[in-house]
């Protein structure tokens, strides 16, 4: 009996470690936190396809876009991110933190206008001083940016 028990639990111990956690997940939100689990360990693309796998069985979550879209900003898919934190914006238009992290991909590809427009429709969600402070000057920083940027382009004009 106990050798046939013993046996039992060796099988088990094999197939936990050759098959992959992400099989044993049955809905949404287990796909979900083993993608947040891979992204944890900085395996990207493995988190993206668990993330997809959630999406897929719950496409109105805008949690698991948000966790795609930083993904996705890991592996230098900008444009995938910013889709994502567009669709999670759809979903929940309060957002803030998505907004934030919207804002500041659009920041990385010179897009200063479109930042300092999610910037500010963000503000007036955030309550905590600290947090608000912050977003106000980023706010400042984007309008700085964007006017050099119409400053540049008009004086290419004028050339």
């Amino acid at each position: 009996m106990r050798t046939r028990l013993f046996q039992c639990f060796l099988i088990l111990a094999l197939v936990s470690i050759v098959i992959p956690q992400s099989c044993w997940c049955s809905n949404a939100e287990d796909y979900f936190r083993e993608g947040y689990v891979a992204s944890m360990k900085r395996e990207w693309n493995l988190a993206i396809d668990l993330f997809n796998k959630s999406i897929d069985l719950n496409p109105d979550n805008p949690g698991f876009y948000v966790q795609r879209a930083s993904a996705y900003q890991m592996t230098d898919r900008v444009d995938d991110a910013i889709r994502d934190y567009e669709t999670a914006l759809r979903l929940r238009p309060d957002y803030y933190l998505a907004m934030e992290y919207l804002a500041g991909l659009y920041e990385t590809k010179n897009e200063h206008s479109k930042a300092l427009e999610v910037y500010n429709r963000a503000l007036p969600l955030i309550r905590d001083s600290k947090w608000r402070s912050i977003i106000q000057w980023k706010i400042s920083e984007a309008r700085k940016k964007a006017a050099n940027v119409r400053a540049d382009q008009g004086r290419q004009t004028d050339r």
